[in-house]
């Protein structure tokens, strides 16, 4: 897990299935790591964040 603190247009590591780059610092990135440690950051997942999200 790569946490960029002040985040900018690039990473540390490159995209790849066992690196997850948090762009940006709060609360919320204990629960993105605790859901990338668990496995649970898949397309559906996400698919299921953005369905969340109110228009």
């Amino acid at each position: 897990m790569c946490i960029d603190i002040q985040p900018y247009g690039t990473t540390q590591t490159a995209e790849q299935e066992d690196a997850l780059n948090i762009g940006g610092f709060s609360d919320a990135a204990f629960d993105q790591m605790a859901e990338f440690a668990s496995g649970q950051m898949d397309a559906p997942h996400w698919v299921g964040q953005i369905m969340a999200q109110a228009l």
